[in-house]
């Protein structure tokens, strides 16, 4: 099988925060509530004239200004699920925008779960189809669908991109495994971006809560039982960035020391495909890993959909 890893990471937020006080002017609520049932303090919002696709293109900008001019990428997988066009789709946008070509591009909406779902569907095509680099991106502008009167989502969500390259050329942090799955019959339970009423976001949010506890717990120890590591071996959770007490329950129910769980939803909120980027960066920023760590990849959202990615550092 070829060896594919990761070789770059890239990130955009926009500059204008909406923090807790600011919801507090808007609806019903207080940033003790919010904090102590999300974990989130503040997130950022794109003005009007910036799409999703602009935040997909700055941080796919990032993640290529980290490379050099041979890992030209020949595949684009665009993770989206607040595109703002149907035709042409994010993907060629951020082509035009970045003026990659030729290559092969296309979008890929599945929620939350998008860009761990883009990683696997690239690494998968690398391996059938010879692309030796492939670009990956998120760009969500979720503040679009978000219902800024109603206290229980508006309070969830920020706008945000993230960008991966992968690649096959000596590459240092090598993908080990993939996996994929969804549960269609609760896919009524998230809902954004429909005709009249299902045009803002709605969720079950007790089901969705208990569902993502639940995956994100038996993904853990399906990564661990594949590549045979035990309780004590150095590996991290990078999970989408939903809500911190879906992380504390899961580091609960498995024992797992919070630590290794890498989160930034405190400053970013819940922003869909791109968060587990966000975090990504972040952490290897600020060198949070070691040579031979293992990192996992945890994505969950609507659908109900689920991915999930294990790297060696």
């Amino acid at each position: 099988m070829k060896k594919i890893g990761l070789a770059a990471v890239g990130s955009y937020v926009p500059e204008e925060k909406l923090t807790n006080g600011d919801l507090e002017k808007m609806v019903d609520t207080s940033d003790e509530w919010i904090t102590s049932r999300t974990g989130i303090k503040e997130r950022r919002i794109a003005p009007n004239h910036m799409h999703a696709s602009d935040l997909a293109a700055k941080a796919a900008a990032d993640c290529l200004a980290q490379t050099s001019t041979r890992h030209h990428p020949q595949l684009l997988i665009a993770a989206t699920s607040t595109a703002e066009k149907n035709v042409p789709n994010q993907a060629s946008i951020i082509a035009q925008k970045l003026n990659l070509s030729p290559l092969a591009a296309f979008d890929l909406n599945a929620a939350c779960s998008g860009l761990v779902y883009a990683l696997a569907v690239g690494w998968s095509l690398m391996q059938t189809q010879g692309y030796d680099h492939t670009l990956i991106t998120a760009g969500e502008k979720l503040s679009r669908f978000v219902d800024y009167k109603d206290r229980a989502t508006c309070v969830l969500f920020g706008d945000a991109g993230a960008a991966l390259l992968l690649s096959a050329d000596e590459p240092e942090h090598e993908i080990l495994t993939v996996e994929l799955g969804a549960d269609p019959s609760g896919a009524d339970l998230v809902v954004m971006g429909g005709m009249g009423d299902e045009f803002y976001f709605r969720q079950d949010g007790r089901n969705v809560f208990k569902f993502a506890v639940e995956k994100m717990g038996s993904l853990i120890d399906l990564l661990k039982a594949r590549l045979g590591l035990k309780d004590d071996d150095r590996y991290f959770i990078i999970p989408h960035q939903a809500n911190s007490r879906i992380l504390e329950a899961v580091a609960r129910n498995k024992r797992i020391p919070e630590e290794r769980f890498i989160s930034n939803i405190a400053k970013y909120g819940n922003t869909s495909a791109a968060s587990i980027g966000l975090a990504l960066k972040e952490a290897w920023a600020e060198q949070r890993f070691t040579k031979g760590d293992y990192l996992f990849l945890i994505g969950f959202g609507g659908g109900l959909s689920w991915a999930a990615a294990a790297i060696r550092w």
